[in-house]
């Protein structure tokens, strides 16, 4: 299978082109290869690579700077994706996009999944829903993925703390807002058996259990041993600029009838990243 993999220097794309491996015809483009928020750079690149599947995990994910530079959330996680669509319809490609637990508003006590209405509380999540809206009414054969929580790539907050940790100091998580941490090589492993299935729309691809990300450090420290502390955070202290959903776990009503491999549980997930 061809396969275009946009964002390809982000963690989730990095990842991706790992779990691809040598089973197919990658090419990777990288931000500085293609803004996929430069609409005719992506009709103008995109659809002579004459790929069967196009995998988008370019996006705007600074959720403050989404709320300060509405412009460019909107140019880059809304009309990007619509580019992309474009370009997929121009070259009969499907069209596997990334998109966020963000466009969900929190107010649910139990996991969202995929039958549940958005409602986002943000610029950043109202901007992926729009991505989301594009990409559906552009191009038939098509894919949305939702996720949250992504760490293990890096650049990652988690893989931030990760490395204070190790190095005896203190880390800060926000205790009272929670997600599905989703460990990013599980995710990746996932994405191409999802495509492959050819049973288009829209799923919810995350780790098994909600955890706020105080918690999921608290874990990871006593997993992994180490000495810094784990200091509790909250949101409204913080002073950010974009609110967040309170509670944005996920679940699926659909995947486990796919048969795509389940999530590892949380600790088996923190395990792995320690390993790396």
């Amino acid at each position: 299978m061809r396969i275009v993999v946009t964002g390809a220097g982000g963690g989730l794309g990095r990842a991706l082109l790992a779990a691809a491996g040598g089973h197919h015809d990658v090419t990777a483009l990288k931000h500085a290869d293609l803004d996929i928020g430069d609409h005719h750079a992506v009709l103008g690149a995109v659809p002579p690579l004459g790929a069967d599947l196009i995998v988008n995990c370019a996006a705007f994910t600074q959720v403050d700077a989404n709320e300060t530079d509405q412009a460019r959330a909107f140019r880059d996680n809304a009309q990007g994706p619509q580019s992309l669509a474009l370009a997929a319809r121009m070259c009969g490609a499907t069209l596997l996009h990334i998109s966020t637990d963000y466009v969900f508003d929190g107010a649910k006590a139990e996991p969202y999944d995929e039958t549940d209405e958005p409602r986002p509380v943000s610029v950043y999540g109202r901007a992926k829903l729009a991505g989301e809206r594009f990409v559906a009414s552009t191009v038939a054969e098509h894919f949305v993925v939702r996720t949250g929580y992504v760490f293990g790539g890096g650049d990652d907050y988690l893989s931030g703390q990760l490395a204070r940790l190790r190095a005896g100091e203190d880390a800060a998580g926000i205790e009272d807002r929670v997600g599905s941490p989703t460990f990013v090589e599980h995710l990746a492993e996932r994405l191409l058996p999802l495509a492959l299935t050819g049973r288009f729309g829209t799923y919810h691809l995350a780790g098994p259990e909600a955890a706020s990300w105080f918690g999921v450090l608290q874990r990871l420290r006593d997993l992994g041993g180490l000495s810094g502390e784990v200091r509790p955070q909250r949101a409204a202290d913080l002073g950010l600029a974009a609110p967040r959903p309170e509670r944005s776990a996920l679940t699926s009503v659909f995947v486990e009838n796919l048969s795509l491999p389940g999530f590892p549980p949380l600790d088996e997930a923190l395990g792995a990243m320690l390993g790396r």
